[in-house]
């Protein structure tokens, strides 16, 4: 190194050192994720929470209103990731066609710029946690269901379409990409519900260097329909999986193996009188999720 370079070297990291005896916060990451103070080790593991909760359809603000305290709960239990079922804020409104195009449609919201969404942004800020929400994106004349991924600043990091749409492509678009997020605890990978019962679509994660994978879900779950899915995922991309269903949480290991699974009733849906309930079965599950070790460097 030249002595000019030295001496600049030696300008920045003096500037780097008086910051910190004075108490001023490190530069944000370009990304937006907050990194841990660069004296505090990194943990082993990070906690995951997954927010079973049955849906209300078509009313996102019940949902919402619901949905809110069982947040505080899991930030106040120590999740750093919290990850609701699928599209919880409209309440899954694609399965019921009965419901008049224009009122379905009404029931999505732009990215970020929507209401609830700006509401879920503002939540995560408070509580400092990286918040994973399904719901119903308006981007134009298309719908898609969607996956957002928001961090403990309140900044939008990403969001994923869910690409495996089944019955919904008579009113969503279908996306087309497998998108992985950097956060201070690794490279995430979000799909949705019928995506993980399409190997290829899944593996695409794993090559763009995901280092686990959350699954919003909401359609067949137990361990005769879903759980041997997830499991077959799990192992041949070599990677955890969080599934977070209305009815179900389950984690799966990299070998293939169930690390937790529980099973919450048979009610995906409620009305809304039943709200609070027999039938209205939820509860905040957790996952201590080891970290990778060149993802905790």
């Amino acid at each position: 190194m030249t002595p000019l370079k030295s001496f600049w070297a030696f300008v920045v990291l003096a500037g780097l050192a008086c910051r910190a005896l004075a108490g001023e916060p490190a530069p944000p990451r370009p990304d937006g994720a907050s990194a841990p103070p660069a004296n505090e080790p990194r943990p082993a593991t990070v906690r995951v929470a997954g927010i079973v909760l049955k849906w209300i359809r078509g009313d996102r603000e019940a949902n919402l209103r619901r949905v809110e305290p069982m947040v505080r709960q899991a930030a106040g239990e120590g999740a750093k990731i919290v990850c609701t079922t699928e599209c919880f804020l409209d309440g899954y409104a694609i399965a019921d066609k009965s419901i008049p195009l224009a009122v379905y449609r009404g029931l999505g919201e732009p990215v970020p710029a929507g209401t609830h969404h700006r509401r879920l942004a503002a939540l995560a800020a408070e509580l400092k946690i990286f918040l994973v929400a399904g719901m119903l994106e308006a981007d134009g004349d298309a719908r898609y269901n969607t996956a957002v991924l928001i961090s403990p600043e309140g900044k939008l990091i990403g969001k994923y379409h869910k690409q495996e749409l089944g019955h919904e492509a008579v009113r969503n678009t279908a996306g087309t990409s497998s998108p992985v997020f950097a956060t201070p605890y690794g490279r995430v990978g979000l799909m949705i519900c019928a995506d993980r019962t399409v190997p290829q679509l899944v593996r695409r994660f794993r090559e763009g260097g995901a280092d686990f994978l959350l699954c919003p879900s909401g359609g067949m779950f137990g361990p005769q329909r879903n759980d041997p899915i997830v499991q077959a995922r799990s192992r041949e991309n070599r990677l955890h999986i969080v599934f977070v269903h209305p009815a179900e949480f389950l984690v799966t290991g990299p070998d293939g193996s169930i690390l937790r699974r529980t099973l919450l009733g048979n009610a995906l849906l409620i009305p809304p009188e039943e709200a609070g309930g027999p039938r209205d079965q939820n509860r905040v599950f957790y996952f201590d999720l080891p970290l990778r070790q060149e993802a905790s460097r």
